[in-house]
């Protein structure tokens, strides 16, 4: 398992901002290290974006986006496609180096990149059928049509857990309906973001469609999510700075998706084995770092004590480890805020008499400080902070409930409402609960992870995750406006 403690560190790579089409240095010359969250090793070396290079960036989109905003929706979907097709061609090091900088296990990343593709593919398809209509109007003389049209300069703000993937959902669409991006990546995973700029590059996009501005500085994030240049703000990340990003970008179209502490309710009736299987797969894959993790576990008393033994089973016979092990099944947490939020919760829980039955320290003897034990804790009151809040890491929190009504009070108890999953037999009673849970997405009998690409996914309405929908029509629909054209026919 820790075969490849001893290998060789990669050579530190060097990497520039992308505007207008050409790499170059960031104006005032800064320069920032990512490290692998597996081994602490430097990685590479990046331009150090400020809110001078965010200007030249912006600048470059609107030109860009003049230049090519009337090209058809067959030539953009071209452009999708052959992004994809260098996206396969790369496949294997692509997966490689997103493992050594997000640290999830060789398979999962090989799994990324192949929905990356499939994701640009989705856009050029869902391009070719974006489709306007006629309006039936009062007048004689007159035929009303509307289009979709593209809007300008948008901002893309993505974040370090599927570095490859969640950039797609809106560069995608972007590209596929005519509008131009500013990109700025997470800052701890901006390598593998200058590796898919590398392949939109190399696809023939035109220069200026994408730029890609990379960095830590909170200024000059702030000066892009409120840039006068900007016709709208696209962002997942955490609820906090989503509420952050709304504020400064106020005005301009906003596709946000943020936190997720998805309730997972587990009836008396389900399948057991069935259910410990997709619960496991839902807090512990991508080590918890996904915002549809099963964050809560609410469960009824005739399989609490057959799931929590089955969930501890599962978390024991993960294999954590070096990601780029074949014999692993989950690395490390991606950085010490991670690892750090896992320990307060765990101890806020046991200070709150929850019981630990799985985990719930970091693990020696590996090559960081980050790896941590999959986690499950139970018998857990509903004030606890693992309960309230998104942890964001392995582990399976089980709290006890009784009835669709106490069921449904534990599932409300919290300001997250973006994925929830249910496990029953009975079909009806999953049906009522699934229309009164304040959530986006509800998955009955599989995992609270469950999601493909053209599915519409988001924040339900009141809560705090997010507003709008990605998910094939619809992010190109949020990308786009509708604009009415009126004819005169009156001869």
């Amino acid at each position: 398992m820790n075969g490849d403690r001893a290998a060789a560190q990669p050579a530190l790579t060097r990497h520039d901002l992308l505007v207008g089409g050409r790499w170059q240095a960031a104006a005032a010359g800064y320069r920032y290290r990512v490290a692998s969250p597996a081994t602490g090793a430097d990685i590479a070396d990046l331009a150090a974006a400020e809110s001078a290079d965010v200007d030249r960036a912006v600048v470059a989109g609107q030109a860009a986006f003049e230049k090519f905003s009337s090209a058809t929706y067959f030539e953009r979907a071209r452009w999708c496609e052959n992004v994809a097709a260098e996206i396969d061609a790369r496949s294997d090091d692509l997966a490689r180096e997103l493992t050594t900088e997000q640290g999830k296990p060789l398979a999962e990343s090989r799994g990324e990149v192949t929905s990356a593709a499939a994701g640009f593919r989705l856009a050029a398809a869902e391009a070719r059928r974006l489709t306007g209509q006629t309006v039936p109007v009062a007048d004689p003389a007159k035929r009303v049509l509307t289009f979709r049209s593209p809007t300008g300069v948008w901002a893309v703000i993505t974040p370090w857990n599927f570095p490859f993937n969640i950039p797609i959902e809106y560069l995608g669409p972007a590209l596929a309906t005519g509008n131009a991006v500013v990109w700025k990546p997470a800052p701890s995973t901006s390598r593998i973001a200058v590796r898919l700029a590398e392949c939109i590059t190399a696809a023939g996009v035109p220069d200026g469609l994408v730029n890609l501005v990379t960095g830590p500085s909170v200024d000059m994030a702030r000066h892009l999510s409120s840039h006068p240049g900007l016709v709208g703000v696209c962002f997942t990340g955490s609820s906090s700075v989503g509420k952050q990003i709304a504020q400064l970008a106020a005005g301009k179209k906003l596709l946000l998706e943020l936190g997720g502490n998805g309730p997972v309710i587990v009836l008396n009736d389900a399948d057991l084995p069935r259910t410990v299987q997709a619960v496991a797969a839902a807090a512990f894959a991508n080590a918890g770092q996904s915002c549809a993790a099963a964050g809560r576990i609410l469960v009824e008393p005739g399989v609490h004590d057959g799931l929590v033994a089955g969930l501890a089973d599962a978390a024991n016979a993960i294999r954590v480890g070096p990601p780029l092990s074949d014999d692993i099944d989950m690395g490390p947490v991606h950085n010490e805020a991670t690892a750090q939020k896992m320990e307060q919760h765990i101890e806020d829980a046991l200070g709150r008499n929850g019981n630990l039955v799985a985990g719930g320290a970091r693990l020696p003897g590996l090559p960081s400080r980050l790896f941590f034990a999959p986690t499950v804790i139970e018998a857990l009151p509903g004030e606890a902070l693992v309960i309230r809040e998104e942890t964001f890491g392995p582990i399976a929190p089980v709290l006890a409930a009784d009835g669709d009504d106490a069921l449904l009070a534990a599932a409300r108890n919290s300001r997250l409402g973006l994925s929830a999953a249910i496990f029953t037999r009975d079909i009806p009673r999953a049906l009522r609960l699934a229309e009164r849970l304040a959530a986006g997405q509800v998955v009955i009998n599989d995992t609270s992870n469950y999601w493909e690409l053209h599915m519409p996914f988001g924040g339900w309405p009141g809560t705090d995750s997010g507003i709008g929908r990605l998910g094939g029509r619809h992010a190109l629909e949020a990308l786009t406006e509708i604009r009415s054209v009126s004819i005169d026919i009156a001869s």
